[in-house]
């Protein structure tokens, strides 16, 4: 498995991350699937409060040694205010049954409450040890510089965005620029648009030829493509024939050419985010 430093954090981090929203099927099959990505180099693990998964990474944790892990998780923004973000973290750890969380991650914008009231309390968890690094996710260049100013001592190592060869939103509207000039890791959730990407002939039969130079699946092109870009694709996979295509997708390398035939079909076959559907500025 390849890893890369996540941003700034001279953490090293497999290259493609384990999803856990929406799991499907029996919830050992999804312990087992975990397990699969852990027992085949696979550290990065992402979940939040608002999956209902949680519990589901600590058991699925549970017997490996938690230095090797980067386990992620989000606080949603209804408990934005200080007291609310304490009690969320202490929430997750017990189902995570873990010491730490590694990253923490705001996980949208709230508006209604002081970005500098939530910064406040996401630094007290660092200074108690109970966060190694502080994430945003779904925020714009604006609201992530707001979110950086109201720190007083850490630093924004990450942001998550939807991110797949047919949605690049976030590089027209410069989030993905400012976030690699900033040293803030990109993590990709979506990164096969649920799927969509596969409804379009003119996207999958791209994926699939260029799938067969490598011996790969159309998923696993997509997957790497994210890769290439330098972001951390987070795919789900909810059973163990799912998770090892997931994890194979990361040891092959897509060629300069390949990855300029895909990054034309954007403009051609964009599909939106789901930030931009729920966005009303």
């Amino acid at each position: 498995m390849q890893t890369a430093e996540f941003d700034g954090t001279g953490v090293k981090v497999s290259v493609i991350g384990v999803g856990t929203w929406s799991l499907e099927g029996p919830r050992s099959e999804n312990i087992r699937s975990i397990r699969y990505a852990l027992d085949h180099g696979v550290n990065f693990i992402d979940t939040a409060e608002m999956y209902g998964t949680e519990d589901i990474v600590g058991e699925a944790i549970k017997g490996y040694r938690r230095e090797d892990l980067f386990i992620a998780t989000k606080v949603w923004p209804t408990h934005f205010s200080y007291h609310d973000v304490i009690k969320s973290c202490n929430d997750s750890l017990k189902k995570l049954g873990t010491d730490y969380i590694d990253l923490y991650q705001l996980h949208w914008p709230n508006s209604s409450i002081s970005i500098k009231e939530t910064m406040s309390a996401m630094e007290k968890l660092v200074d108690e040890g109970l966060i190694r690094y502080i994430g945003v996710s779904n925020f714009s260049v604006d609201e992530t510089k707001d979110a950086m100013k109201a720190l007083a001592k850490n630093r924004i190592v990450s942001n998550q965005l939807e991110y797949n060869v047919a949605t690049r939103e976030i590089e027209d509207e410069g989030i993905y620029d400012f976030c690699r000039k900033n040293g803030m890791a990109i993590i990709a959730y979506s990164p096969l648009s649920h799927g969509k990407i596969f409804g379009n002939a003119m996207i999958y039969n791209a994926l699939e030829e260029i799938g067969r130079k490598y011996g790969k699946k159309p998923a696993q092109v997509a997957l790497n493509w994210i890769i290439r870009k330098g972001a951390f694709p987070i795919p789900k996979a909810s059973n163990l024939d799912h998770m090892a295509e997931n994890v194979e997708s990361a040891d092959f390398n897509l060629s300069d050419d390949d990855m300029k035939i895909l990054d034309s079909l954007y403009r051609k076959h964009p599909i939106r985010s789901i930030a931009s559907r729920y966005r009303t500025h």
